[in-house]
């Protein structure tokens, strides 16, 4: 099987390119902190770097690309090594440095992303003995095991002693369908806008009364084309038709649509919306005569 050592060419970083807070300062941050790699057909290739940095093996992870799901997984380049934890190369660079412990990679690696005062670690094991955690000795951990596995890790810590070891109950008061820390927290960030999305964002951002628009008649974007220079080209006046606008009175979409618009005008004259000097903006009435926008009771411009 071919792979590369280190790769964003993955499912794994495809998923977290889905969202805003995931630019690429922070993918390569990750990417330092944690070497992953991919195979050729685009699954995630955890590493696992002990205190030499050495890699003792590898764990395949086949994932959905836009959900994050995982659907399989497998190990790569067993040969008789002692296993660690993935992560446990940055141990030594952040001696004092309390240590999150998770139960799979992916968790690691996201949550590595945001403000903690963590170094997070993963620990690939059903059943933890003394001697997996035997790196951790001297160090405070905070675990934070997966929703319904409280009790689970309680019981298996009181087994190891010498270990200044808390228990976060933290996916247990958690609500909804999140199984680890790391889906709860992604749940929370909101996702990178499609090429249709952001093409609607512009279009707003050019003229407010779009979005107005677009919500009282429930329009959707659903494609987007590259412009036609010809289209772009200024149109004379003699090009312009003169005729009268449609009728719109028995639309009642587009009556919606209006009443929308007339509640956001805030002048402090009521027909300041009927002016020519004058447009809505998206702080209310803008006001051309002096450059400002107007105010409920405020800047009457005389007109």
């Amino acid at each position: 099987m071919n792979t590369e050592i280190t790769s964003f060419n993955s499912t794994f970083f495809e998923y977290l390119c889905g969202f805003i807070w995931f630019d690429q300062d922070k993918l390569e941050a990750l990417m330092k902190r944690y070497p992953i790699g991919a195979t050729e057909q685009g699954e995630s290739i955890f590493w696992h770097i002990n205190a030499e940095n050495k890699i003792t093996n590898g764990h395949i992870i086949t994932m959905d690309s836009e959900t994050g799901k995982v659907y399989d997984d497998s190990w790569y380049y067993q040969d008789g090594r002692p296993t660690c934890m993935f992560g446990e190369h940055l141990l030594g660079a952040f001696p004092s440095q309390t240590v999150a412990l998770v139960t799979d990679e992916l968790t690691a690696a996201v949550m590595s992303c945001f403000p903690t005062p963590y170094i997070w670690l993963a620990i690939e094991k059903d059943n933890v003995t003394s001697s997996d955690l035997l790196p951790l000795k001297g160090r405070s951990v905070v675990v934070f095991p997966n929703k319904g596995e409280c009790n689970k890790w309680e019981e298996c810590l009181r087994q190891i002693p010498n270990l200044n070891v808390h228990v976060s109950d933290v996916m247990e008061n958690s609500q909804g369908d999140c199984h680890n820390i790391a889906q709860m927290v992604l749940s929370q960030q909101p996702l990178r806008p499609t090429e249709e999305e952001a093409a609607l964002m512009r279009m707003v951002d050019a003229n407010p009364n779009i979005a107005l628009l677009v919500k009282a008649l429930n329009l959707e974007v659903v494609g987007v084309s590259s412009i036609d220079e010809d289209a772009m080209k200024p149109i004379s006046k003699s090009e312009v038709k003169t005729e009268p606008p449609p009728q719109i009175e028995d639309d009642e979409a587009m009556k919606s649509f209006l009443m929308a618009q007339e509640k956001r005008w805030n002048g402090r004259n009521p027909e300041c919306h009927k002016c020519s000097r004058s447009h809505e903006g998206i702080n209310g009435t803008y006001c051309d005569e002096l450059h400002q926008y107007v105010e409920y009771g405020k800047g009457d411009c005389g007109r």
